[in-house]
């Protein structure tokens, strides 16, 4: 009888911990179910690996790198930003910084103007720019630049075979008398400016030696050239264009890293761009000149000339409804001849016989201040 109920106790022992067990089993079989449905939420686990944190901070990692490069760059801090550090060192930098420009190109030949010969063209109206060469080296080239008579005119000259013993040369800048838009009178304005490049791959990236006059025409049909002097050694346009250029660097790196810090990546890529843009804003005030037909407006910076032509002002003054007449230029900072920096000078002049009298040209000039934004001139 105790046999007998010994064995039935066992039984019910067993068939106990069998139901414990198909229950744990069956439980356990649920919760993969539930797994594998997504339906578990994330806080029931002790760790969730997410990748994008990782990534994240690599990338913050390499944008601190860049910006510290930005900054800490002794390379950078006379050239405004780690785009205009670059070094150009092979044909295709040169090439590049060799461009050609749609209206404006200048001859890659360089050509020796060392004759003092007057120009015998009736049709021609010169101004002869006498350059003081006592002072500098005569190696590399003169970029020579300048708006006369509402046309542009853009010379190269080379140095190196240039007489050493002579203190001066005279380079010829002959124009057209009269166009479609200006004929020349005694006293309208003309500027010429002349960039000393010795070495383009080191100085690409630097202010090089320059000088600029404005000056007045003579009568045109005076058998004089008129003269313009550069160079000369009481010229203080270097010297200011310099002193703008050396106290701006280093604020403007700092600028510059500051904002594509604060900036999101498509901001910062927009920043970049215009940062490698120069833009001038000019203004033509026109209230006593109220029936002007006709006029053309020019600017150069860094031997970089653009203009713009107005065939039809009373037609614009009539859709403004006043009498300024405004046009924006847009340059790159890379030229022929270097990048465009804070310091560079620009001129800007407005032309047409209907301004006459007193003047058919005139003519302003002004520092460089800003990138990106406009530089805003008047000129009358």
């Amino acid at each position: 009888m105790k046999h007998k109920l010994f064995n039935i106790n066992k039984i019910s022992i067993i068939l106990v911990v069998f139901s414990i067990l198909f229950f744990l089993s069956s439980s356990n079989y649920s919760y993969s179910i539930k797994s594998n449905n997504n339906e578990i939420k994330d806080d029931e686990f002790d760790y969730i690996f997410d990748p994008g944190e990782y990534i994240d901070d690599e990338n913050k990692e390499q944008e601190k790198n860049i910006n510290t490069n930005k900054i800490n760059n002794q390379d950078n801090l006379a050239q405004h930003s780690d785009k205009s550090s670059k070094i150009i060192n092979t044909k295709e930098d040169i090439n590049l910084v060799n461009k050609s420009h749609t209206k404006n190109s200048i001859n890659p030949i360089y050509e020796d103007q060392n004759s003092d010969n007057n120009f015998n063209d009736k049709d021609k109206i010169v101004v002869k720019a006498r350059i003081n060469v006592a002072n500098i080296e005569k190696i590399g080239f003169l970029n020579i630049a300048g708006f006369i008579n509402g046309q542009e005119v853009l010379k190269n000259v080379t140095l190196d075979n240039f007489d050493s013993s002579k203190q001066t040369l005279n380079v010829n800048l002959a124009v057209d008398k009269e166009t479609d838009i200006i004929k020349a009178g005694d006293r309208d304005e003309f500027f010429v400016c002349a960039y000393h490049i010795k070495d383009l791959l080191k100085e690409y990236n630097s202010m090089p030696y320059f000088d600029c006059d404005e000056g007045d025409l003579l009568g045109p049909d005076t058998a004089t050239p008129t003269l313009s002097r550069l160079f000369s050694p009481n010229s203080l346009v270097y010297r200011d264009s310099q002193n703008v250029f050396n106290n701006s660097s280093n604020k403007y790196t700092q600028l510059l890293s500051t904002n594509n810090n604060n900036n999101n990546n498509g901001n910062q890529q927009q920043t970049e761009k215009n940062e490698e843009q120069v833009k001038i804003k000019i203004y033509v005030p026109l209230e006593d000149r109220k029936n002007t037909q006709k006029l053309k407006i020019a600017v150069m910076i860094k031997g970089e000339i653009k203009s713009a032509i107005i065939d039809n002002v009373q037609e614009e003054l009539n859709k403004l409804g006043g009498y300024t007449i405004s046009r924006s230029f847009t340059f790159d900072r890379d030229t022929n001849i270097g990048k465009i920096q804070i310091g560079d000078r620009y001129h800007a002049c407005v032309s047409s016989t209907d301004l006459n009298p007193p003047e058919g040209s005139e003519c302003e000039k002004r520092i460089l201040k800003n990138f990106g934004r406009e530089n805003v001139l008047y000129v009358r």
